[in-house]
């Protein structure tokens, strides 16, 4: 972990860069808080030498920056990391060349061709919102046989006829160092179904589809990201002293099972004593009937004694830690 007395303010930039393109949903919202507009702004198309050089090493410790839902691109060290990549328009279903799914409120800060090569992907679990074939599939064209990847327990075939350097399962718990960056998977509380019917650990079967957080430690920062969880006291097991905590906050109402809220994401990265926290799992899918503004709405008010530890409020936002 980086000492106290080297931890810079976060910074956060890029988040302005583009025109407020939300899209109308097909559904009524009537929200309990109030919109605020402009919240989610993503950067238009541009040229990534900037976030290129302002994350050489040796200038940051870290740089962590939204794309937007759980994919996030970190530079930890001289490591780049990637999380859950998913950067096209929709995600879903292929049916006969065209994706069947939700449309994105906001478009990705970066696209597959904006991205460095990633020293590690990781995937938190098989969901269709989260191992996005088609965004994987770019990825690995892009960069064939260069890439590793780690991913849950039994969800590897979903991934594995790509053009992978290699392909990794980690179980709750296991560790592994790759390409300078250590990793340890951790215990959340979610399901690991693909498709309906699939057997998923959450329903007791051990070899059914596992779905994970990771622990991230790269160039002496500490990183977890939370992938996609429901409250769980499985965090008090992390330790303390993480620097950033991914934590997802959207899709809680009426998915308690498998989603939690802004108030239990905030208290999960409590319960790490995670010095910062970047929101992540909202704002640019609808996935469950709360408005799309109210989890950030809702994670300022729980941090009003406290807003400078809320390191990225909008897609685009880069938090950097000397």
């Amino acid at each position: 972990m980086v000492g106290a007395s080297t931890i810079a303010a976060p910074t956060v930039v890029g988040a302005k860069l583009r025109e407020n393109i939300l899209r109308e949903g097909p559904f009524e919202e009537v929200p309990p808080f109030e919109e605020v507009p402009g919240t989610f702004r993503s950067p238009a198309p541009f040229d990534t030498g900037d976030i290129l050089r302002e994350n050489s090493p040796g200038e940051y410790g870290a740089s962590i920056v939204w794309i937007g839902h759980s994919t996030v691109l970190m530079r930890l060290g001289s490591s780049w990391i990637l999380t859950d990549p998913v950067m096209f328009d929709r995600y879903g279903i292929n049916v006969l060349g065209f994706t069947l799914g939700p449309h994105r409120y906001s478009r990705p800060a970066l696209r597959v061709d904006d991205l460095p090569k990633p020293d590690l992907v990781l995937l938190s679990h098989a969901h269709l919102d989260h191992t996005d074939l088609p965004t994987l599939e770019a990825l690995t064209n892009r960069f064939p046989n260069e890439l590793t990847v780690v991913c849950a327990s039994n969800t590897q075939d979903v991934v594995e006829e790509l053009p992978w350097k290699s392909v990794r399962e980690l179980d709750w718990d296991d560790r592994a160092s790759i390409n300078g960056v250590d990793v340890r998977a951790l215990q959340v509380k979610h399901n690991g179904r693909r498709f309906p019917g699939e057997p998923c650990r959450a329903d007791g079967h051990r070899r059914g589809r596992s779905y994970n957080g990771y622990e991230i430690v790269a160039g002496g920062v500490k990183v977890v990201f939370a992938g996609d969880t429901a409250f769980t006291t499985s965090f008090r097991d992390v330790g303390s002293n993480i620097d950033v905590a991914l934590m997802p906050i959207g899709a809680y109402r009426h998915c308690s099972e498998d989603h939690c809220t802004p108030e239990e994401g905030l208290a999960m990265t409590n319960m790490m004593k995670a010095r910062y926290v970047v929101p992540i799992h909202y704002g640019t899918f609808k996935q469950s009937q709360e408005p799309v503004f109210e989890p950030l709405q809702r994670l300022r008010r729980a941090m009003a004694a406290e807003p400078g530890r809320l390191a990225i409020d909008g897609i685009g936002g880069c938090l950097r830690l000397a």
